[in-house]
């Protein structure tokens, strides 16, 4: 089983400067016409020049996603660091990172990220999924199953819930 890192919502927060998303959006033009460095150079701008706290944790968050694009894990992971380090309830960021963190072969990291997310977004079936995979993958089948059970209680598009049930009947019965 893998993981994989989706964005989605968080919970409400201050939004960023108006600067900040122009200076994010020079930063994505460079990268769709592929020019990185450029690219690099226009999002660090985009954090060195933030004049809030909201506006830089949004300006990382798009740099760890482009970073992330790139194949540069561990600059993705120190971006999304320093969001939850800036705000702590940013429940995509904590999910994300848990991603990276497993991806990274962190799955102690993983799952701390990940049980901030669903603990921060716990109608968001997203941490659990990516939790239950995680601790089947480890072979913790009592986990992995109350995750499982737990996301039968969410409002699921059908095509998941399948999924769900299907992993449900799949898992051996914890002993």
């Amino acid at each position: 089983m893998t993981l994989a890192a989706c964005g989605g919502a968080t919970s409400a927060r201050p939004g960023p400067a108006a600067a900040t998303r122009e200076a994010v959006a020079a930063a994505e033009a460079h990268e769709r016409a592929r020019r990185h460095d450029e690219a690099r150079a226009a999002y660090e701008r985009a954090i060195t020049a933030a004049p809030d706290a909201a506006s830089e944790a949004w300006a990382r968050l798009a740099y760890a996603e482009t970073l992330t694009t790139w194949g540069e894990i561990a600059g993705a992971v120190g971006q999304l660091e320093r969001v939850v380090a800036l705000a702590p309830t940013h429940a995509r960021a904590w999910h994300d990172l848990g991603i990276l963190r497993h991806h990274q072969g962190d799955d102690g990291g993983a799952r701390h990220a990940l049980g901030q997310a669903r603990a921060l977004a716990p109608r968001d079936p997203r941490p659990r999924i990516a939790l239950a995979a995680l601790l089947w993958n480890a072979g913790e089948l009592a986990g992995a199953r109350a995750e499982y059970e737990a996301l039968l209680d969410l409002d699921l598009p059908d095509r998941v819930r399948r999924q769900v049930e299907w992993a449900l009947t799949q898992l051996p019965a914890a002993r």
